[in-house]
């Protein structure tokens, strides 16, 4: 004799209790979870687009920007740092660049902040650096190199004062091939 399987009843309704309780527990994780989250925000700025007025003026004002321009410029290679500014490149040797990685091999941010101070004693009017790292140049480093161009701290009349160096920050791409 066979026996047949007593069949259960089917009810239609689904128990969402347990979802509910389940995602009311996520979201109170998240939320606890977000307040140790320290989002960083990079100011950078992009070039600027104009209007193009006439040929003889613009030519003019080009020309006159130029003589007036520092265009500065850090490169930043697995070598170290290359400085340049109105279409030349700070160089001790031919090739070398401008601030060495340091004999540890990290990069020498103190040098590179030192020697933009020299060069904002002659620039003093000028606030913008572009920083061209190359392709597989760490964010980190990136960061800090911005921070080493931005600000310097200096002593005086006995008080640790902040001076602005170059504030306006643009990043660009396209290193590989100029060193």
């Amino acid at each position: 004799m066979r026996r047949r399987k007593k069949e259960l009843p089917v009810s239609g309704d689904i128990n969402v209790i347990p979802f509910i309780d389940m995602l009311s527990v996520i979201i109170i994780f998240l939320i606890m979870v977000s307040a140790f989250l320290n989002l960083g925000i990079v100011e950078s700025s992009m070039p600027v687009a104009g209007g193009a007025p006439s040929a003889e003026v613009a030519q003019q004002k080009k020309q006159q920007e130029q003589q007036e321009k520092l265009d500065l410029t850090i490169i930043i290679t697995d070598k170290g740092f290359y400085i340049g500014g109105a279409g030349a490149i700070l160089q001790q040797r031919s090739g070398e660049p401008t601030i060495p990685k340091k004999p540890n091999g990290e990069y020498d941010y103190q040098a590179l902040n030192n020697k933009l101070w020299e060069i904002k004693q002659t620039y003093p009017n000028e606030w913008t650096v572009i920083i061209l790292p190359e392709d597989q140049i760490e964010y980190q480093v990136i960061i800090k190199t911005m921070d080493a161009a931005r600000e310097r701290w200096i002593e005086e009349s006995g008080k640790k004062v902040k001076r602005y160096l170059f504030p306006n920050v643009a990043i660009a791409a396209g290193v590989a091939g100029l060193m």
